[in-house]
């Protein structure tokens, strides 16, 4: 009987280490699994499979949420899906999480072009123009 005990304390304990390895393997960031999802996800989008892009892009996130560019092609994509909403939050944390990234600054600015609100694209516009965006001289002329 003592024997039995032993045995089933054995079994419960490689199971519950079995459940904290997995549970803290899942815990932080996963920089390598949200690059590949991130490449995957753009890759989606340049083929115009937005839906699937998004999919792939949430696990970019998921793995890595401080990837300013996952954030970035997240946004990309749900603009492209009429998201807009959706599509200036990402494109918000991306600024947030790299401030300098000029292009989420472009993009910022072309989402309030597009909602008529052109004090706020000029100033994103000339903030990415600021950072070295090339091109943005058509979007800031009307800015200065």
């Amino acid at each position: 009987m003592n024997v039995n005990l032993r045995r089933h304390t054995y079994i419960i304990q490689t199971g519950i280490f079995i459940i904290l390895l997995i549970t803290f393997s899942a815990c932080g960031a996963d920089k390598e699994k949200s690059t590949l999802h991130l490449n995957k996800g753009i890759e989606l989008i340049y083929k115009a499979r937005h839906q699937e892009a998004l999919q792939e892009l949430n696990l970019a996130v998921q793995y890595n949420s401080a990837s300013h560019e996952a954030f970035y092609y997240r946004g990309a994509c749900k603009r492209n899906l009429n998201d807009v909403e959706g599509a200036m939050s990402d494109y918000k944390k991306a600024v947030e999480l790299n401030p300098d990234f000029a292009d989420a600054h472009f993009s910022l600015g072309q989402l309030y072009d597009f909602l008529n609100d052109h004090k706020m694209a000029c100033y994103y516009y000339l903030k990415a123009e600021a950072l070295g965006r090339p091109n943005t001289n058509d979007y800031t002329r009307w800015c200065k």
